[in-house]
């Protein structure tokens, strides 16, 4: 659900470091003849609009040409043979592909399909699995392709497994308030004290039902029901007139009003941070419901 970007100069950087790495010395020349083979390949079977991909082309391109490219490979009677599968998969992708870098190069923090664990990194290693989008045993020619790979937390990447979704968080055509929404329901009169009594909605649109489905994240999201406890009783708490003196009696403290309300509420309330902290996408529908409903306050 939240969207991903590689940092200028990212892929060109990333594909240094996945191929121009020399192997050892008694592998080098079986390593570039199988590169030459899987190079030559791509140019004689993967044609998109007329233009001829080489392997390196494969490997940088962006999602709209990997979705072309999964559509051309999977519509192919000839698959690419399986010596060469298996060296993309086992020595490219498992053993020289530079993971760390990778999630290092996209501005994200939180696993971008639930947007509810983090993803970042620690010193040599990753806190996260490499989904790919589209699964490497079936395209295996994209199993190394930056803009197939996604860095999610372990949750959602062995609930996808090799399933197809229907969202990619590389694709650029929709922003995450576009894709779903968060609601909540009451079910009982206890609900400020037991959030049992509170249930999570999710509202999307065809392009994110797969997601939802396939990541279960209707039922994921229901043990963040305290969640929800915690932003009705600060709604509450904290009125939009109380959030302005707190604002004006603490000048300079805050460099916005937006940071005020970051702080009271837990979490970030701009679309384009929503990949910085968890559950920042709950906490912000929940929350604009509760201030127009209560107060008649539009936050955006």
């Amino acid at each position: 659900m939240i969207p991903i970007y590689f940092k200028n100069g990212a892929v060109n950087r990333l594909y240094h470091l996945l191929l121009n790495v020399k192997p050892r010395q008694r592998s080098k020349v079986e390593y570039l003849k199988n590169i030459r083979a899987i190079n030559k390949w791509c140019l004689k079977n993967i044609s998109v609009r007329g233009k001829k991909y080489s392997f390196p082309d494969v490997i940088k391109a962006d999602y709209d040409e990997i979705v072309e490219i999964a559509n051309v490979y999977n519509s192919r009677r000839t698959k690419i043979p399986k010596k060469y599968k298996k060296f993309i998969i086992e020595t490219l992708y498992k053993q020289r592909f530079p993971r760390q870098e990778f999630v290092e190069e996209l501005q994200i923090t939180v696993c971008p399909y639930c947007n509810r664990n983090f993803v970042n990194s620690t010193y040599k290693r990753t806190m996260c699995d490499l989904d790919h989008f589209y699964d490497k045993e079936t395209y295996p020619i994209l199993a190394v392709s930056f803009h197939n790979l996604v860095p999610v937390c372990h949750a959602c990447n062995h609930a996808k497994a090799s399933k197809s979704i229907s969202y990619s968080p590389h694709n650029m055509k929709f922003n995450t308030d576009d894709l779903l929404s968060f609601d909540f329901f009451i079910d009982g009169m206890d609900f400020l004290s037991d959030n049992q009594q509170i249930g999570i909605e999710i509202d999307c649109g065809r392009e994110f039902a797969t997601n939802v489905r396939e990541l279960k994240l209707r039922e994921v999201y229901q043990i963040h029901s305290d969640i929800v406890q915690e932003c009705i009783k600060k709604a509450i708490m904290f009125n939009p007139k109380y959030m302005t003196d707190l604002f004006n009696t603490y000048n300079g403290l805050f460099e916005s009003e937006e940071e005020l309300y970051r702080i009271v509420f837990g979490n970030y309330m701009e679309e384009s941070f929503y990949g910085k902290r968890p559950l920042s996408k709950l906490t912000k529908d929940v929350l604009s419901k509760l201030l127009i409903e209560i107060y008649g306050f539009n936050m955006e």
